[in-house]
């Protein structure tokens, strides 16, 4: 199935709290877009969305054949945790 859909912002806050935790975790911050289409480009409509992306091996995405590494696996649950600490410390 092919969709031709337009390109959906992703949240400039939720963005800048990925990206902070990142920098607090010494990792590079590389803002891209993606031209999937990721649940995001549906919820993005509904709520503020932002998307954190993991490195593939040999760049495959969207292929059975894709694939991560164990500590690009980790540094994105640390990341994850540090932003999910950011929101849950604004929401208070």
């Amino acid at each position: 199935m092919k969709m031709d859909e337009p390109a959906v912002p992703m949240d400039e806050r939720l963005t800048s709290f990925l990206a902070d935790a990142m920098e607090v975790a010494g990792l590079p911050v590389r803002l891209m877009q993606s031209g999937a289409g990721h649940d995001a480009m549906v919820m993005a409509a509904r709520m503020p969305t932002a998307m954190l992306f993991l490195r593939s091996p040999g760049g495959i995405s969207h292929n059975p054949a894709e694939a991560v590494r164990e500590e690009d696996v980790e540094a994105s649950l640390w990341v994850g945790q540090r932003f999910l600490e950011r929101l849950a410390a604004e929401v208070r």
